[in-house]
């Protein structure tokens, strides 16, 4: 008799997409863009982005499991899912197509060469 693997579709799907976001570095910036979820339009900093994923400073915060939209000057419109916070920053996890996946990453690439993040402390 034959044991079920614990490799089923589900955890297949997730490793996929651990895989796709692996894909998609994120790029550090200081953008600041804005962010909408349940009836909030806000302004928000975008500290890390890239096609699959975002750390965004915002206030008020989204909820964990909201949607959001989020809008960045020179890149364009993603929508996505609040996922954890940390501090005053909410990571969100990007459902951005795959057909636009590359051309996001590109036009991110340009707007964090114009919006590069603050120095660390040294």
């Amino acid at each position: 008799m034959a044991i079920p693997s614990e490799a089923g579709p589900e955890n297949t799907q997730e490793n996929q997409t651990d895989a796709e976001r692996r894909r998609f570095r994120r790029i550090a910036t200081r953008i600041e863009g804005r962010i909408v979820f349940a009836g909030v339009d806000a302004e928000c900093l975008i500290h890390e982005m890239s096609a699959t994923g975002a750390i965004v400073e915002a206030s008020p915060l989204p909820a964990i499991g909201a949607d959001v939209a989020l809008e960045v000057p020179g890149v364009g419109f993603a929508r996505g899912r609040a996922m954890r916070h940390d501090g005053l920053t909410v990571s969100i996890d990007l459902k951005t197509p795959p057909a636009r996946r590359d051309r996001l990453n590109d036009r991110l690439i340009l707007a964090a060469f114009r919006n590069p993040p603050e120095p660390g402390p040294r």
